[in-house]
């Protein structure tokens, strides 16, 4: 000790002993500690007062040691070497702050200040201080720039996605925890599922984050369950003995393996409404801290006001993007229509003038075969503009019994040309296929959904997409995948892929609206909802056989339609001649149209008066309104449209039926015609036959009758 040699009378006399005593007496009434330090910088006492958190077996622990031996948590090597430059000078120093953590795994803030001690020669004789302990007020500023830190990162983040990992990453590197992990509500499965992590850089540590993306929590269950249960923070000193621990996960995680002991986990609340959980571990075990227990629900509040913000921006950008779409969409209707009617004039025309043809060519006529080809062909090409047309202006749906091979191979031939030259697309209908009671347009959606996804899975291949059709029965025997169904025989519509396959954590969640797993701007997250509407609506079932690296196979069940109904041919059809002589007033713009459908109702027995302009018809009527039996008319018209003609027609003559044809029918149009007195409402006409059919009803009663049937195709 300082003055050890000295006699009794010298030490009384002596100022620098007098010194020392009033220093000793004045540090243990100032300050936590009082430290004495050798000529070789290492400490040989210390005397504790009134500190709390720093405990005489710590300091017992210092003796025999230099100052920059014991590790503290704020100091580098550079600051070390300009602090021990001071004690070389023998110079004092002042409020040198040193932070570490105690036994509870607490941080502990002191501060320490020291003079050089000389005897009375001025030899060197080593260093005496004191350490006031400055905790309280260091942690109330480290937790608050913390909460600050916080709030910068919110405001500044541009996804909730980056937000949730730099606020993980400041809370660890603040707080010293190894890592932190998000887990996020997912409420159609109440469960907790791995959302978002960061860990210092260590390979044990980052491999345990990695392992976290499998766990899956329910309420109650492990740390993370119980904190989203109660709604409250729940703290675990040692994790690896605490009975509220999940041993499943631990060990699924390796837990064990890298030492993983202190665990803390606290709720996200927004509105009374748990959003999820956060999760942070340490190697250490640590004791639960007030202060650092206050400050976290202070952040958890903060967050969960962040994710409840930016799930509404989300939600409003996501609505603005699809009002962008459905304007664009619109536009692109309105332009499909004008080309759409443009074409579709041309390939009436041509199937009329086919209908002609085979007319006038006996049924072994070598023309035959030419004239059914043209016949296909062009009846092929109409229903391509009616497609897409249908997906530029969207029709309420229209279930009508149709053949699903043959909707699958429409959309194969449209989605071919778009896939990448390295993915191969392939087909197989069975030839035991049952016929279905459907919306063509919505299952051709349905497939090119599907198929863009099996797609976008591959990237930019090799690989193979197969879509497949077969009958199949639900029941006793049947498909296991349909067993929830009624029994009874289904058309099955199978889409494979080689793609990399769909991971099982997100399987269950696949159909929701807004889920994606792509990039933000590569998707809206609804096409596979969309594709389960679809097979809801159609009273039919959806299954998924998928497993990362081995692909993926939808099978969509549709409830098969029993009954056979006979169609007529064209050219049964074109044989039909029910006209007795009634009179038509035909009217469409396309002149090569009028002439066809002139010459195609004459040979059916109507009287036929063909026009190309409203006024040129409205003024034949008005000089004979009793003449005509019937009006047909196109919807679109230059100057008028089918329901300005409407009207004049009224007005001219109130009981004379009218038909009215266009490519695009909406409830809005049906209502309309259906108030204007139209008995008729068609689709764009392919030939007579389907027309000859509607004048059929209307005329049944005679020449001028104003009687007639119910009106079709308008609605009830």
């Amino acid at each position: 000790m300082l003055g050890d040699g000295l006699t009794g009378r010298q030490q009384r006399l002596d100022p620098l002993y007098e010194s020392e005593v009033r220093f000793r007496r004045l540090a243990a009434l100032s300050a936590d500690v009082y430290w004495e330090q050798d000529d070789a910088l290492r400490f040989i006492s210390f005397s504790t007062s009134r500190s709390t958190h720093i405990e005489p077996s710590y300091t017992d622990r210092l003796i025999g040691k230099t100052r920059w031996e014991i590790p503290y948590l704020n100091m580098t090597g550079a600051d070390w070497a300009a602090h021990r430059a001071v004690l070389e000078a023998r110079q004092p120093f002042r409020d040198l702050e040193l932070c570490r953590y105690d036994s509870r795994g607490c941080k502990v803030w002191f501060r320490v200040s020291g003079e050089p001690v000389f005897d009375a020669s001025g030899a060197f004789k080593g260093y005496q201080g004191i350490a006031s302990d400055i905790t309280e007020r260091r942690r109330a500023e480290e937790l608050r720039e913390l909460e600050h830190a916080v709030t910068r990162i919110l405001a500044d983040a541009d996804s909730a996605s980056a937000a949730l990992q730099s606020v993980i990453r400041a809370v660890c590197e603040t707080e010293g925890w190894e890592c932190g992990r998000y887990f996020r509500v997912d409420e159609p499965g109440r469960v907790l599922r791995f959302a978002e992590g960061w860990g210092i850089d260590d390979p044990a540590v980052q491999r345990f984050v990695l392992l976290s993306r499998e766990l899956v929590y329910r309420p109650g269950e492990g740390l993370s369950g119980l904190a989203w249960q109660k709604g409250e923070t729940v703290w675990a000193t040692d994790v690896a003995n605490d009975p509220r621990s999940s041993k499943a996960a631990m060990q699924k995680i390796g837990s064990r393996e890298i030492g993983i002991h202190g665990s803390f986990v606290f709720p996200i609340v927004s509105s009374a409404e748990t959003l999820g959980v956060l999760n942070f571990a340490s190697r250490r075990p640590r004791e639960p801290e007030e202060q650092l227990l206050q400050a976290i629900t202070a952040i958890g509040a903060q967050i969960g006001q962040f994710l409840r913000r930016r799930e509404a921006d989300d939600q409003r950008q996501l609505l603005e993007a699809q009002l962008h779409q459905a304007q664009k969409m619109q536009a692109i209707g309105t332009l499909a229509t004008g080309i759409a009617h443009e074409f579709n004039n041309v390939l009436r025309a041509i199937l009329a003038n086919v209908e002609l043809a085979r007319m006038d060519a006996p049924q072994d006529h070598p023309m035959r075969e030419s004239i059914e080809e043209i016949d296909k062909a062009s009846r092929r090409a109409r229903d391509i503009v009616q497609r897409i047309l249908a997906f530029a202006r969207p029709q309420p749906a229209q279930r009508r019994r149709l053949c699903l091979a043959e909707v699958a191979r429409e959309a194969i031939r449209l989605l071919g040309p778009t896939l990448p030259a390295g993915i191969e697309l392939g087909a197989d209908f069975g030839a035991d296929t049952p016929e279905i009671l459907g919306d063509a347009t919505q299952i051709h959606q349905l497939l090119l959904n599907l198929c863009a996804n099996a797609a976008q899975s591959m990237g930019a291949g090799p690989g193979r997409i197969t879509v497949s059709t077969s009958g199949v029965m639900a029941g006793r025997g049947g498909e296991a995948a349909i067993s929830g169904l009624p029994a009874g025989p289904y058309a099955r519509l199978s889409i494979s892929d080689s793609g990399s396959g769909i991971d099982p954590a997100i399987q269950g969640r696949i159909f929701e609206p807004f889920f994606s797993t792509k990039s933000v701007g590569e998707g809206t997250g609804l096409g596979l909802a969309i594709v389960h509407g679809i097979v809801r609506a159609h009273e039919g079932a959806i299954d998924l056989e998928s497993a990362p690296g081995r692909g993926t196979t939808f099978h969509v069940y549709f409830p098969a339609e029993h009954a056979t109904v006979r169609r007529d041919t064209p050219a049964e059809a074109s044989a039909r001649a029910p006209g007795h002589g009634r009179h038509v007033l035909f009217l469409d713009d396309s002149e090569a149209l009028v002439s066809a459908m002139v010459r195609s109702l004459s040979r059916r027995g109507y009287r036929v008066s063909g026009y190309s302009t409203p006024e040129e018809a409205l003024h034949a009527l008005r000089e004979q309104p009793r003449s005509y039996d019937v009006v047909v008319s196109d919807y679109i018209m230059p100057g008028m449209t089918g329901l300005d003609i409407a009207r004049e027609v009224a007005a001219i003559r109130p009981d004379l039926p009218m038909v009215l044809f266009s490519g695009h029918i909406d409830e809005e149009l049906r209502r309309k015609a259906r108030e204007l007195g139209v008995r008729e409402l068609l689709g764009k006409l392919d030939a007579a036959d389907e027309l000859t059919e509607a004048i059929a009803r209307l005329t049944a009663s005679g020449p001028g009758s104003d009687s007639g049937p119910t009106p079709t195709g308008l609605g009830r």
